[in-house]
C-alpha cells in the first residue's frame, strides 16, 4: 500500500512539473505573426474570415477543451483543408498565446 501511494505521489508530482514547464508565448507577437501569416483565411480578431471554411480564432479559442497543448498538437498535425504550413516553434507558441487571450471575448463581428 505504501508502495502504491508513493508510485502515485510521484506520478502527480511529475505531471505537475510538465504542466508547470509548459511554454508560453507572446500574445502580442502572435497578433502580429497571424496578422502577416493568418488572416489571409482566418479571422484573428473581430472579422469575419475571408475564407467561409477557415474557422475565427475567437471560436477556435471559445471551443469546450481547447488548451495550449491542444492548440499545440492541432497546429503540429496537417490538415486536409490547410496549405502544410512549418512555423517556427516561438512563432507556434505565440500565436496559440494570442488565440488563448481571445477566449471569452465577445464572439460578433460587428
Amino acid at each position: 500500500m505504501r508502495f502504491l501511494l508513493l508510485s502515485l505521489a510521484i506520478t502527480v508530482s511529475a505531471v505537475a512539473s510538465a504542466l508547470a514547464a509548459e511554454e508560453v508565448g507572446d500574445p502580442q507577437a502572435g497578433f502580429e505573426y497571424a496578422k502577416n501569416v493568418c488572416s489571409a483565411c482566418h479571422g484573428i480578431s473581430a472579422e469575419r474570415s475571408p475564407m467561409k471554411k477557415a474557422t475565427r480564432f475567437r471560436e477556435v479559442a471559445d471551443r469546450p477543451g481547447v488548451t495550449g497543448t491542444a492548440l499545440r498538437v492541432w497546429m503540429e498535425t496537417s490538415h486536409p483543408t490547410m496549405p502544410n504550413i512549418i512555423i517556427e516553434k516561438q512563432d507556434m507558441l505565440n500565436v496559440i498565446a494570442y488565440i488563448l487571450s481571445l477566449k471569452g471575448r465577445d464572439a460578433d463581428p460587428r
